[in-house]
């Protein structure tokens, strides 16, 4: 019998809960281990995992990240979700910020981040 995903969610959904069961399990985390640490019933973990359920809020993801050791924005990503500090700094003036976006070739955006001292 072939498994139905609830058809309200998104293929990066599927993928942020692969990504964070393998996360886990590289980590050798157990899924109630896990829970508790992100105060979340082992039951939503579990299904998230493999997909029966959306990715939790920005908070938890946040926390997620924390435990997983990796970056909380590429997380977000995952799931996709922005950062809400980065939608308040666009909503302020979105057209530029859109603009930028669309208008940055990808070798500039890594000379900016080298030149800054961030990694891609």
């Amino acid at each position: 019998m072939q498994k139905t995903i609830n058809s309200t969610l998104k293929p990066h959904d599927v993928a942020f809960g692969d990504f964070v069961r393998n996360k886990r399990k590289e980590l050798r985390i157990g899924l109630r281990e896990f829970a508790i640490k992100l105060d979340l019933s082992a039951a939503f973990i579990s299904k998230m995992e493999i997909g029966d359920f959306k990715p939790p809020k920005e908070e938890n993801i946040k926390k997620m990240a924390r435990i997983l050791k990796v970056n909380e924005d590429e997380l977000l990503a995952r799931a996709g979700k922005i950062s809400s500090d980065l939608q308040e700094i666009i909503s302020k003036k979105p057209k530029l910020y859109a603009s930028l976006l669309r208008k940055a070739k990808h070798h500039q955006i890594e000379k900016c981040l080298e030149d800054l001292g961030e990694e891609d």
